[in-house]
């Protein structure tokens, strides 16, 4: 690549970049030089570096000299005498298993690679008086794609870049084929940028650009580099290598958050699929934090924690405040390259609603995503030994409590759903008396009508649950959350307000 004599010529000091994939130190010899002025190209290919700002008007000897990148000493290569800016003769030497040239105006032509990196001076004199010196810095950018194009459709696309010395780079990223600049991570200490495009398609052909520019260089000078990128649309990309985590098995109370975690790896994108008793599962989320696009389909109650993080670095997990309809299998997949880890969340969720009559108030527990439920019951926390009337259909429990309620049916009343790996969760749900006195009302001061929700820290599955209901006679509620009831219409039927329209049935 032609390094112009009109960039050169308004600095005493340049250097240029080539492509490779070796690292450089700076000589301390240069270390308090300012390097004004950068040049990239890729390796194996040539190089020109211009010697004068402008051609000379009397008779000079131009001398190039080199220091490799891990040598402290200037090594001959080229001399010629000039006249008028022209030399008379070309001459070639092989240095460092490389060929240099002096051209007809004394530039130095050569072919960039590793083994000729480093410093390059070009020394201009005349009756052995010097006149001026320039001197180049020779670094090196390495531009991969991997795999190799043409890519499998659905594979993950590596494109990389590495510069070297890792100093040099002040700032870079990658630019797709339509303009649009990619998410790209930047290893300043290594000089490395890496950016992907995960699940390829035929939409993503094209060229893909990688912009840097230098220390030294003017602010608005972006050097930039090109690569092709073609698809094979007749092959399809298979995951073979799928590690599956343990599954795990959850509760949570109606709208109230439940964290759905996801292998714990740095991936490169993640797709939530959602199954419910009975129906075909069904993708519900993804994201890619390449692209940085997501897209969230059913569930607007559904988010991923903190994006740009966690997320962004690849870590993902999911929160979710269910609906009763919600319950049922979540399987997060997280992709990294060719490799594929996923993770089961099973969720059964707990609904408590209350419908009074003139003779009885009516308690129901209605529970989703049966298979993982060992068991259901209400009780009565002030005298856990008390047995409770219920009737049960498929999904719901009820009890019910005779009106006027009585010193002796006044208190907490706790739905508790049991699942099978012995983790359980409770919805309690205070019944006063009408003018209660808080001197004797049983359990804590709560307010009339109020419906609490709780949970122990029972397990890291399932958070805030009693570990025995007993401590509810000792413990004060904590984490409670309380719901206004009112009456509404002729048959005085309670409704949880900002829960849902009408009782569940």
């Amino acid at each position: 690549m032609l390094f112009p004599s009109s960039t050169m010529g308004n600095y005493f000091h340049a250097f240029i970049l080539v492509c490779s994939g070796s690292c450089f130190i700076i000589s301390p010899l240069l270390a308090g030089n300012v390097l004004k002025d950068v040049v990239m190209v890729r390796e194996d290919t040539s190089v020109t570096l211009s010697c004068f700002d402008s051609p000379p008007t009397s008779s000079v000897l131009v001398t190039w000299k080199m220091m490799s990148a891990r040598e402290d000493r200037w090594s001959y290569l080229l001399s010629a005498n000039c006249i008028d800016g022209q030399t008379d003769g070309r001459s070639s030497r092989v240095f460092g298993g490389r060929t240099f040239e002096i051209s007809a105006d004394a530039s130095l032509i050569f072919r960039a690679a590793a083994a000729v990196q480093g410093h390059y001076s070009c020394v201009i004199e005349r009756h052995d008086k010097k006149l001026q010196e320039r001197i180049v810095l020779l670094a090196l950018i390495k531009l991969t794609v991997t795999p190799t194009p043409p890519v499998t459709v659905d594979s993950t696309l590596r494109l990389a870049a590495q510069v070297s010395p890792a100093s040099v780079a002040a700032w870079g990223t990658w630019v797709s084929s339509s303009g649009e600049q990619l998410y790209t991570e930047i290893s300043h200490d290594k000089g490395s940028l890496l950016s992907k495009l995960p699940r390829i398609t035929s939409k993503d052909i094209g060229v893909y650009t990688c912009r840097i520019r230098v220390h030294g260089n003017n602010a608005t000078s972006v050097s930039e580099h090109r690569v092709d990128v073609t698809v094979n649309e007749s092959a399809v990309f298979s995951f073979k290598d799928v590690t599956h985590g343990v599954s795990r098995s959850l509760a949570s109370l109606s709208h109230s958050p439940v964290t759905l975690t996801c292998p714990q790896i740095l991936g490169d994108y993640v797709l939530l699929y959602w199954e419910y008793p009975g129906k075909e599962m069904e993708l519900i989320f993804q994201f890619d934090r390449w692209r940085r696009s997501s897209t969230s389909q059913t569930k607007p109650q559904l988010h991923l924690i903190d994006p740009t993080s966690l997320a962004a670095a690849g870590n993902f997990s999911f929160l979710l405040r269910p609906a009763l309809k919600d319950g049922g299998l979540y399987l997060c997949e997280v992709f990294l390259d060719d490799k594929a880890f996923s993770q089961a969340s099973r969720l059964s969720v707990l609904h408590v609603y209350a419908k009074s009559s003139s003779s009885a108030l009516d308690l129901s527990c209605m529970y989703s995503e049966r298979s993982q439920i060992k068991n259901i019951r209400w009780s009565y926390v002030q005298d856990p030994s008390r047995l409770l009337q219920s009737a049960a259909v498929v999904g719901r429990i009820t009890t019910s409590v005779a009106l006027p309620v009585t010193n002796e049916t006044a208190g907490l009343y706790a739905c508790t759903l049991y699942l099978k790996n012995g983790n359980f969760i409770q919805y309690m749900y205070t019944v006063a008396m009408a003018n209660t006195d808080p001197t004797v009302s049983p359990g804590p001061a709560l307010p009339p009508a109020g419906v609490e929700q709780s949970l122990s820290h029972h397990s890291r599955e399932v958070e805030n649950i009693y570990e025995n209901p007993d401590d509810l006679r000792q413990t004060p509620p904590q984490g409670a959350v309380y719901m206004d009831l009112k009456p509404t219409g002729e048959l005085d039927v309670y409704k949880e307000l900002d829960r849902y329209n009408q009782c569940c049935a």
